[in-house]
């Protein structure tokens, strides 16, 4: 893995995702060429180095990043190409690893809770019944997965900053080819609803969960005095323009989950360490600027769209903003809670093993009106895997979070491990696993060694 303490190294590599952004818009098969041979630079790293310094996890952390500059640019390998390649990446490092592998049986389990499912699936076009089982299965695999290779791995400090910073690199490229693609002088809003036209023409509630992430990663930085550009300027130049991309997308869901993902650090921060207490309280002028520096962008995003992103976020309808007149039906969830109904439905009707992978959808178009994805994983895995779906849930995002929170004992540990997994449940809560983003949910099982003081 490349050293970003290097300036020189780190600046490099940044050029280089300027210019891949570029190619999104002007030679939009570029970067998913470049997307496969930087997947394949990375296992062979991985093997030659023995997957030394969790490698593997941090290559597996860029694919997340770099996944929607792909989508965006114009996926000409396979859509669901950001799963399939970390799911090797992963795979590799497993395999290197294996001694580690065996003393993690349990998500071996998690593994095969989700096998009953595929036996339920069916359509008559086989080409379908592929695409319903891949597009629901491959994101909990890789959930498996990742919290197999992540669980109750060390790294040290710096190296863990490196890959964290090298996992950051695809923002570079992600806002180059979004701004190009759409400028914010040509942006019109007329509408109040999430905006593929500010998305680079692509689906805005991916992009802001990505921008999301990428939020979370640089302020989780700052709040730690680190920074994870080389430059001071340059990491709000990015908090700047990564908070205007994401909030003119009018898709709420990426937004809200970073900063409830940072706010729940912050605190573990805040009241586990008291040297991260009293640096912020001596460096209050400094955070002050940081707040009225976000209310500033936030404020200057509204003018740029006219008012509607006040509208959005409070839950202003079109009808209510043509008439004046409340309306009675609308919903805060945007049609999700529907979705959700359907979810619900459906596992009450086949509550052992569910309905199959993809099968939801049949339900769903009884309470949205079509046969919509699943936009709420919760609900999907209750309806399509049922008690199994249940059983997984509660071990995942419940007993191996609390069980790890409680077994860590560094503040910073702490604070990105409640971060990473705050930003994956809300993301499975509004995107469900459309993503490889859940990755990120087992990247916080990354203990960091060495980091009792903040400096």
């Amino acid at each position: 893995m490349p050293d970003l303490y290097r300036k020189s190294t780190h600046l490099l590599l940044i050029i280089i995702h300027v210019i891949i952004g570029i190619t999104g818009k002007y030679a939009p098969g570029v970067p998913g060429y470049f997307y496969l041979a930087v997947t394949i630079l990375f296992i062979y790293d991985i093997i030659i180095h023995r997957d030394r310094g969790a490698r593997a996890g941090f290559y597996a952390l860029y694919i997340i990043g770099f996944e929607i500059v792909y989508r965006i640019s114009g996926a000409n390998i396979a859509w669901e190409a950001g799963k399939y390649f970390s799911i090797g990446i992963l795979l590799v490092g497993l395999i290197i690893n294996q001694k580690k592998v065996l003393s993690r049986g349990f998500f071996l389990l998690l593994f095969f809770l989700l096998i009953p499912a595929l036996f339920l699936t069916s359509d008559p076009n086989p080409e379908d019944l592929r695409q319903m089982i891949m597009f629901n299965l491959l994101g909990p695999v890789t959930l498996v997965l990742s919290g197999m290779y992540f669980y109750k791995r060390k790294v040290v400090e710096n190296v863990y900053l490196n890959g964290l910073r090298f996992a950051f690199l695809p923002a570079f490229a992600l806002v180059v080819v979004i701004s190009l693609k759409s400028g914010l002088s040509g942006l019109q809003f007329i509408y109040v609803g999430s905006s593929p036209d500010a998305a680079g023409g692509f689906g805005a509630n991916q992009v802001s969960t990505v921008i999301g992430w990428f939020l979370l990663m640089v302020l989780l930085f700052r709040i730690i005095g680190k920074n994870i550009t080389p430059l001071v300027w340059l990491d709000w130049g990015m908090i700047a323009i990564l908070l205007i991309r994401g909030l003119v997308t009018l898709s709420r869901g990426g937004m809200m989950a970073f900063v409830i993902a940072f706010f729940m650090a912050f605190i573990v921060l805040w009241v586990k360490q008291s040297s991260f207490r009293r640096k912020t309280i001596k460096m209050m002028p400094y955070v002050i600027f940081g707040l009225f520096f976000f209310i500033g962008t936030i404020w200057y995003t509204n003018k740029i769209t006219n008012n509607y992103l006040f509208y959005r976020y409070t839950g202003v309808t079109n009808s209510e903003l043509r008439t004046g007149i409340p309306a009675e039906d609308s919903s805060y969830l945007t049609g999700r809670d529907e979705i959700m109904e359907g979810d619900i439905a459906a596992f009450k009707k086949f509550p052992i093993l569910g309905v199959g992978y993809g099968m939801a959808a049949k339900w769903h178009a009884i309470y949205f009106g079509h046969e919509a994805a699943a936009h709420t994983e919760y609900s999907r895995l209750l309806s399509e895997n049922g008690m199994l779906g249940l059983i997984f849930m509660i071990i995942s995002f419940v007993w191996l979070p609390v069980l790890y929170f409680l077994k860590t004992p560094s503040p910073l540990s702490r604070a990105f491990f409640v971060a990473f997994l705050f930003l994956s449940l809300l993301t499975m809560f509004h995107a469900a696993m459309r993503l490889v983003c859940q990755v990120s949910y087992m990247g916080f099982r990354l203990c960091i060694q060495g980091c009792q003081v903040i400096v």
